[in-house]
């Protein structure tokens, strides 16, 4: 059902949006005896709250700032570390209004109270989703849960804790989980939250805190907390337990590995997202909400592309590590590195056997745009495979924001980190994702024991359990590109691990020389260096990126594609609050370096 993503500007909008501020001036009682005193009004209130979420056309972009992704430019004065009080946006709250003023006007008795409750328990949902960005962009911050007027104390009231903002945000969930009725996601196509979102989202900001509490020990990040890291673990796991225990929800399979398709690409590919394990999603139409997504993969002026580094993270098929080099010594091609691995990988970028639909519509092989792509790992995670729709909006893909796979990690690293990861739970979870990524051998029933000495040399160093380090590989392949990268960085510690990102790319034999990139035998590259490509190769002649360089090898070179000016400093952890929240309310404390 795709009309819940399209239902704009409503009556309710008008009469109980807020403005930017915190406090508004109460609307009349027969107004809101309009929006509160029946379903119907709950219900159309209700859908604002999905205004939220990120829209079709940001859904697909939100590990723009992962290390693994190479990019023409530095887009934020975040990025190049030049991020001030000065140049922060306001810290809007209106968003956290609305939500309270829905949770403060809905006691009509009109309305059947599990109907009432029902809709708080969404309320809920929406500000514990909205607090939760707050504390890991700035912090503690104020906690509000009703509407504010001119002269309330709370206008000028000081920061609260960490632990303040994170029991809130458990409370929230735990009332969403007891009063939301709908179980899952297959009535409303995703569109709507159900109440195991609740759950997911309990699961995932536990996590956060407690890795943040773990990995930032003895810093000014966790003064004053007094809920342990050991305690937010547990919630982690037990919430994430909850919805594996349900059964409602489970790991979408069942379609062919073939193509650069199969069941783990459906999920980011598919006009309606399978329900099986999608539990959220953002919706596109052609005609109403298309997304842009194949437009920004395929056809903007330079695609971001992943990395020579993480690409090497994807384990064998057979579940051995991956080895970027052949017995010779001699560095691996594209159609080596590409065969024979992880199915994920090939279901993220345009691999040796990918096959798209091109103008004339016919399907063919389709090699990486190398012109516009600066390593030439070209992503189609969230792309469809016909170029009709690589122009400006017309994607119709649906889009997911939570999913079964997401609990399935987090119970895995919350147990994990907490001691208690036994060989059962290895096997339901990190175990069952690989399976479903085509792995056939290696650790898939039981815990780890070896360290792969590749990951922990590139990302890890001060990591010596392999079940920790296998956790973050399964994350970090698993949910690549769906906005958890850097908010995993930041709860472990690891923000350098961005600035320091090498951004290498594929390897090819040399410039002025026609490549097979796909190995059926006919050229599909010439990068022009010294010469012009000769009139035969016209079609697939490219030029290096202008800050790419390349790298010589064993048996070859790769592409260095070099982007100066990112910094890290540990301030960067949180955001600044903008001078004039502070100015205006002088009882709010900055965070550390600003």
């Amino acid at each position: 059902m795709k009309n819940i993503e399209h239902i704009a500007f409503l009556l309710v909008w008008v009469l109980a949006v807020s403005s930017c501020d915190l406090t508004e001036n109460q609307k009349s009682d027969a107004d809101a005896a309009l929006i509160f005193g029946s379903e119907t009004g709950l219900k159309t209130y209700s859908y604002t709250f999905y205004n939220f979420l990120p829209d079709v056309n940001h859904v697909y972009n939100r590990d723009e700032m992962a290390d693994y992704l190479a990019k023409a430019k530095l887009d934020s004065d975040y990025e190049k570390g030049a991020l001030t009080p000065d140049n922060n946006s306001s810290w809007d709250w209106t968003d956290i209004r609305t939500v309270n003023y829905f949770l403060d006007h809905n006691k009509y008795e009109t309305v059947d109270v599990k109907v009432r409750n029902n809709y708080s328990g969404i309320a809920r949902f929406f500000r514990a989703w909205l607090y939760f960005d707050k504390l890991r962009t700035y912090g503690g911050v104020p906690w509000i849960d009703h509407v504010l007027n001119p002269g309330d104390p709370e206008l000028t009231a000081p920061r609260d804790s960490r632990d303040v903002i994170i029991k809130h945000i458990i409370e929230d969930c735990d009332y969403a989980y007891e009063n939301i009725i709908a179980e899952n996601s297959s009535s409303s196509g995703a569109s709507l939250v159900n109440k195991y979102c609740a759950m997911l989202l309990k699961s995932r900001a536990c996590l956060f805190e407690a890795s943040w509490r773990k990995y930032h020990a003895g810093t000014e990040y966790v003064a004053g907390c007094t809920i342990t890291a050991d305690e937010l673990f547990s919630e982690a796991a037990e919430a994430a337990d909850e919805v594996i225990q349900s059964k409602v929800f489970s790991l979408h399979t069942g379609t062919a590995n073939k193509d650069g398709w199969g069941p783990y690409r459906e999920l980011f590919s598919s006009d309606s997202v399978p329900t099986d394990e999608v539990m959220l999603a953002v919706s596109s139409d052609t005609k109403l909400s298309a997304n842009n997504a194949s437009y920004y993969f395929n056809k903007q002026d330079i695609k971001p592309s992943l990395t020579r580094p993480f690409m090497n993270t994807y384990l064998n098929i057979d579940g051995s590590f991956y080895k970027e080099t052949k017995d010779d010594g001699k560095v691996k091609s594209f159609v080596e590195e590409t065969t024979d691995r992880d199915y994920r990988l090939n279901q993220t970028i345009r691999a040796r056997d990918y096959v798209c639909t091109d103008t004339e519509g016919k399907k063919k092989l389709t090699t990486a745009n190398y012109n516009y792509s600066p390593t030439g790992y070209h992503i189609i995670k969230f792309c469809v495979d016909n170029m009709a729709y690589f122009d400006y909006s017309v994607g119709y893909n649906d889009i997911p924001v939570m999913r079964y796979a997401e609990a399935l990690l987090n119970y895995a690293e919350a147990k994990a980190e907490l001691g208690t990861l036994e060989d059962p739970d290895w096997k339901i979870t990190i175990g069952a994702l690989r399976r479903r990524a085509g792995i056939t051998g290696g650790d898939l029933d039981s815990k780890p024991t070896v360290v792969d000495p590749y990951l922990k040399s590139t990302y890890f160093p001060e990591i010596d359990d392999a079940v920790i380090l296998e956790i973050r590989r399964e994350r970090t392949i698993e949910l690549c590109l769906e906005g958890f990268r850097m908010m995993d960085l930041k709860r472990w510690n690891k923000g350098e691990i961005w600035a320091n990102a090498k951004w290498t790319g594929i390897s090819i034999s040399d410039v002025d020389t026609a490549i097979d990139m796909n190995g059926d035998g006919v050229p599909d590259l010439y990068y022009e260096d010294r010469t012009t490509a000769p009139a035969e190769y016209a079609d697939i002649k490219a030029a290096l990126p202008e800050k790419a360089e390349l790298l010589s090898i064993p048996g070859g070179k790769i592409i260095n594609y070099k982007l100066d000016g990112r910094v890290w400093e540990d301030k960067m952890y949180l955001e600044p609050i903008s001078s004039s929240d502070i100015t205006m309310n002088s009882n709010l404390e900055q965070n550390p370096g600003y």
